[in-house]
């Protein structure tokens, strides 16, 4: 089963029920067009590393890319979305914690490592029709 499939259940216990959304940039933008907000997009994992474990296991370590939306107005000014801002920071620290504690049968099946940083950006108006979006 694909990894997407659980990172998409963990979305889907997150406050506010988000849509989850998956593809490249290109496909991203045109599902925009017919998405619920607010929505998690997650685009394609790349790396993944593979590394053999004293105990005969494998882990698998990758990053993952995801962005918390929420349907904006064009013309607000940034301090008008300060509140989507925090949403979204709301959600992302909200999907960690989850994430952490998912599990699939009788294993953990995400391990979030002390000390990695998840990197946020907020961007206004990705996917408006007025900056080139659908």
């Amino acid at each position: 089963m694909p990894i997407r499939n659980q990172i998409e259940a963990v979305v889907q216990t997150l406050t506010g029920s988000p849509t989850f959304i998956y593809g490249t940039a290109n496909e991203l933008n045109q599902l925009a067009d017919d998405a619920a907000f607010p929505c998690v997009f997650m685009y394609p994992l790349q790396p993944i590393d593979i590394s053999p474990q004293v105990n005969g296991s494998v882990n698998n370590t990758f990053s993952i890319y995801l962005e918390f939306l929420f349907k904006t107005d064009f013309d607000e000014y940034t301090s008008a979305n300060e509140t989507y801002v925090n949403q979204a920071l709301a959600l992302a620290n909200e999907f960690i914690v989850k994430a952490s504690k998912y599990r699939e049968g009788q294993g953990r099946y995400f391990r979030i490592k002390a000390g990695d940083k998840a990197k946020c950006l907020p961007v206004y108006n990705k996917f408006s029709p007025e900056r080139g979006g659908r």
